[in-house]
This record gives C-alpha cells, sequence and structure tokens, in this order.
C-alpha cells in the first residue's frame, strides 16, 4: 500500500512512507524574492549560482511556502562563517509528515502488550491518502488536516 501521486506534484512520494507538509506552487515573483534575501544574508553568494538554485527549487517540486522556510532554515542554521551555502544546503529542506500501513503498524506494534498497542492505536488516526488507508499521529493530523482533505 504504497502511496504513488496526490493532486499537487510537492505531495508526490516516492519510495518513502511520508508526505511533504508543503504545498502549493513555486512562483516567480517569489523566487525573485528569495533570491534577493539569500543576496541580503550572503552578499559574496555567486550571481551565477541563482539561476541552477531556481532550477532546483523547480525540479525538486518546491511551493513557495517551502522556499520560503529553506531559505529560513539556511539562514538560520549554516555554520559556515568563512564559506558560502551550495545549492544542496538549500535543497534538502523538507519537513514531512510519516505515515504507516496496516502492513507496518502491525510490525510497529507486534512486540508491543496489547495496552501499548492500544496506546499507540490511540495515538495514531486512520486516513485515506491517493485511495490508500494509512495511519498518522493525531498531532499531524490535526496541524496539517488540509493535506488529507
Amino acid at each position: 500500500m504504497k502511496p504513488e501521486n496526490f493532486q499537487n506534484q510537492s505531495l508526490t512520494i516516492p519510495d518513502i512512507n511520508s508526505i511533504s507538509i508543503y504545498k502549493g506552487e513555486l512562483t516567480k515573483t517569489e523566487l525573485a524574492k528569495q533570491c534577493v534575501k539569500i543576496l541580503s544574508i550572503f552578499p559574496k553568494f555567486p550571481k551565477s549560482m541563482f539561476e541552477s538554485l531556481k532550477e532546483a527549487f523547480a525540479d525538486n517540486a518546491f511551493s513557495d511556502k517551502r522556499m520560503i522556510a529553506s531559505v529560513k532554515n539556511v539562514r538560520d542554521t549554516y555554520e559556515g562563517w568563512d564559506k558560502l551555502p551550495n545549492i544542496a544546503n538549500f535543497i534538502q529542506f523538507d519537513k514531512k509528515i510519516k505515515f504507516y500501513t496496516y502492513t507496518e503498524f502491525l510490525q510497529e506494534t507486534k512486540d508491543l502488550s496489547s495496552e501499548l498497542r492500544g496506546k499507540w492505536q490511540n495515538d495514531h488516526v486512520y486516513v485515506e491518502v491517493n485511495n490508500n488507508k494509512v495511519f498518522v499521529t493525531k498531532s499531524d493530523y490535526e496541524n496539517y488536516k488540509h493535506l488529507f482533505e
């Protein structure tokens, strides 16, 4: 039971059981704003790399929200004072929701007592993802309910 595609390209699931919390489109306007922001944070960032960075954002199905969060993440976590970030520093950023198929639920809980298995089940909800039923944590479901509608 592996979900394959969602309506939005940024929710495509390759071979893992998780989805990005970011969805939406990547706009030229926001790309331009974030490039200006990157240049203000890292003034020596080569302007020649911006076209490759823009292509990488598009190739990796970034949305405006994910790109903004990525730039903020690099700003807040980059440790190379004498170095500049590279494209990978921006592209690797994502926040995902883990989900479990029923088979994975059985595997995850097989060694648990019935009480702990019940607690695990109570901490998760069963939702439909791309015509497949999966478990997600209740907190993820509540925080990102729009992804499952």
